[in-house]
């Protein structure tokens, strides 16, 4: 036994290595976004093919979660979270020196399947080593790089990328990494081999699972973009449900299934999975609405936009610890209720956010929103966590984080269909009004459908035409505005319906905290 695993402090220092992985696993899954038009020009391929770097590893993470919770029965604890990490570590060097696109896409696929189950077996490691009523404070110093990570991401993938190269967002990994590993490698206690679980494979549960998880997240990452009623969308999400189908008639029949539905018996943990995706909302509606609303139509570049959503970042790494502690003494319930609530609101406060608002109106509903993350976050995943039984523990983390990564999916599709379909009801009501209050716009309206003949005839005066295109771009700009308050508003009011889901969390006693 070294000197750290002797010492009080061991639990703490397993959790910031524990913290280091996660933070650099859910850091990489928002840092590569800024990076794809560079990307673009190094390997020469187009907008469809290059978002294959996000798409790959978002479908690849997800089917890894699911693995989590067997994995740790066969491998135990130290050795799938090293493993993981050092996956993890080794592929982000290989995207780092990918000679073309292919080898990239396979990197990253690599990079996800490492990546995917750090997050889910940190959370089990936490479980196992913090008794149920100090869980809420490890969660909370745990969850700081959940939520931080994303927030933080697009800000500085953009300075990696202006400064060196789209190469540097992979290359930062590796140092990290390779303390981390060594780190663990040296603290970390093995589990003795009585704690695990060793069973036997599901390969017929997995394999539907996959299906249903990877055709349901292409349906929502590419349903606005090809259409919600195409062929192919629809194909999608036929095998989707099919896929769950059959996982779910799987599971009910095997001994040992890759998910206990037993687990949805329990309460706190069925509520903790459907509250994920209003979670996701709340989480979501922040980091993609408003940096879309800040570099589109405000005109802010990346970096500026990431900027301003720094002071939400830094009061959820301030709120987090603080969240955690009141968990462990507090009702699940009316933490979590706060949490939502408050959440909810900071996004309605954005109902009327425009591009010539003050800074005051940008940054407070961030401190609002940051504050409810926390106390909706880390409640919850301490009441799933200490409701169910101790050899439940990983499998109950994997599906815990699928159901987010699914609920951040269907958030995103929700929030970017809602704001495009609200702005072009705007636009059009919008070019409705405008005729009766302006004649000389009425008229160069009319001619629009001849514009480029009576222009290439010397028929409309080129004042006229900038006076109509100007009108146009007014309409269309102030129509995305719009688009976009509705967009918050929405995504706040689905938070405050999920206030009775949060009430109805079961409270547990405890013993007091020192």
């Amino acid at each position: 036994m070294n000197r750290f695993q002797s010492t009080g402090c061991y639990r703490w220092i397993v959790l910031g290595i524990i913290m280091m992985g996660t933070f650099m696993a859910i850091l990489d899954s928002s840092i590569v976004n800024v990076a794809l038009p560079h990307m673009m020009s190094t390997f020469g391929v187009n907008r469809d093919k290059i978002e294959w770097v996000v798409t790959a590893f978002m479908l690849a993470s997800a089917v890894a979660m699911t693995l989590a919770g067997w994995l740790a029965g066969q491998l135990g604890y130290k050795v799938l979270y090293l493993s993981s990490l050092f996956i993890f570590t080794a592929s982000s060097a290989a995207c780092a020196l990918a000679w073309s696109y292919n080898s990239l896409i396979a990197a990253r696929v690599l990079q996800a399947v490492g990546g995917g189950a750090i997050q889910p077996i940190g959370m089990a490691i936490m479980a196992d080593l913090f008794e149920p009523h100090e869980r809420g404070r490890a969660l909370g110093i745990w969850g700081t790089g959940i939520m931080v990570g994303p927030a933080i991401g697009p800000t500085l993938g953009g300075y990696l990328t202006d400064w060196f190269s789209w190469r540097a967002i992979f290359s930062v990994n590796i140092p990290v990494g390779i303390v981390t590993i060594v780190s663990g490698l040296v603290i970390m206690k093995s589990e003795s081999a009585s704690k695990r679980r060793q069973v036997p494979f599901d390969g017929w549960g997995f394999g539907f699972l996959s299906v249903a998880l990877i055709a349901g997240l292409i349906a929502l990452s590419n349903g606005q973009e090809k259409g919600w009623t195409s062929h192919y969308i629809l194909t999608c999400l036929a095998l989707t449900i099919v896929g769950l189908v059959f996982f779910v008639t799987v599971e009910a029949s095997v001994s040992h299934p890759l998910l206990d539905l037993k687990l949805f018996l329990i309460r706190n943990f069925t509520l903790s999975m459907i509250l994920a995706i209003f979670r996701a909302i709340g989480l979501f509606g922040g980091l993609f609405l408003l940096p879309l609303f800040l570099e589109n139509l405000v005109g802010y570049t990346t970096i500026q936009a990431g900027l301003w959503m720094m002071p939400g970042a830094v009061t959820v790494g301030i709120m987090m610890p603080f969240a955690g502690r009141l968990t462990d003494r507090y009702s699940y319930r009316w933490l979590v209720t706060m949490g939502t609530a408050l959440t909810g609101l900071s996004l309605i406060l954005y109902g009327n956010l425009d591009p010539l608002s003050r800074a005051l109106y940008i940054i407070g509903p961030q401190v609002v929103r940051g504050i409810g993350l926390a106390f909706m976050m880390t409640p919850l995943l301490t009441a799933a966590l200490n409701a169910v039984p101790v050899e439940r523990v990983a499998m109950a983390s994997s599906f815990l984080n699928v159901a987010q990564r699914v609920g951040g999916s269907f958030g995103i599709a929700l929030l970017n269909t809602f704001v495009t379909n609200s702005a072009h009801v705007h636009a059009v009501r919008l070019g409705e009004l405008l005729p009766t209050q302006s004649n000389g716009f009425y008229r160069l309206a009319l001619k629009s459908s001849s514009l480029h003949f009576f222009r290439s005839h010397g028929i409309l005066p080129s004042g006229q035409l900038k006076a109509l295109t100007a009108s146009t771009s007014v309409i269309l700009h102030h129509a995305q505005v719009l688009g976009f308050e509705n967009g918050f508003v929405f995504a706040g009011l689905f938070l405050i319906a999920g206030v009775p889901l949060s009430m109805l969390l079961k409270s547990y006693s405890r013993q007091p905290v020192v």
